[in-house]
């Protein structure tokens, strides 16, 4: 009789034993887990805020390209009037040179240099040279922006 009570609680102890080990390892699991999805959702808003930050840059960038060929091909501006276009591209170029790809960031650029020859050394401006630049340049940007359609299934 005693080797039965003594089987009945070593079997109870051996219950709570295992009974406890899988609240533990359940516990970790969970907690595993929830950091994997906490550090998922971080991953995701900071692409999200990086989008939003690319977004602005190349707007930006393209309001003050925009705004320089106006100054440019306005009537007969003045040296002061160009180089101050040409620091607003500037201002607006280094965001989208820090937060941009590498393509958009390298055809922002030409365009940058574009206009710098413009202001500094009397190039003259020519329509067709702009026009392929910016168009260069919306497209980098819609190319990174703009997920390519994946196949519907």
């Amino acid at each position: 009789m005693g080797f039965m009570v003594l089987q009945s609680l070593l079997l109870t102890a051996l219950g709570g034993v295992l009974g406890a080990g899988g609240a533990l390892l359940a516990s970790r699991s969970q907690a595993m887990e929830a950091r994997r999805i906490r550090k998922e959702q971080d991953t995701r808003e900071d692409r999200y805020r990086l989008i939003q930050e690319r977004i602005k840059a190349y707007s930006s960038f393209f309001v003050a390209a925009g705004s320089a060929r106006m100054v440019i091909t306005g009537r007969s501006p003045s040296p002061q009037e160009i180089i101050k276009a040409r620091n607003d591209l500037w201002e607006a170029y280094t965001l989208a040179a820090l937060v941009g790809d590498d393509d958009t960031s390298s055809c922002a650029n030409a365009l940058l240099e574009l206009v710098s020859a413009i202001a500094y050394r009397g190039s003259p401006y020519k329509a067709d040279e702009w026009d392929k630049l910016i168009i260069a340049f919306v497209q980098a940007a819609r190319r990174e922006l703009i997920p390519a359609r994946q196949p519907d299934f």
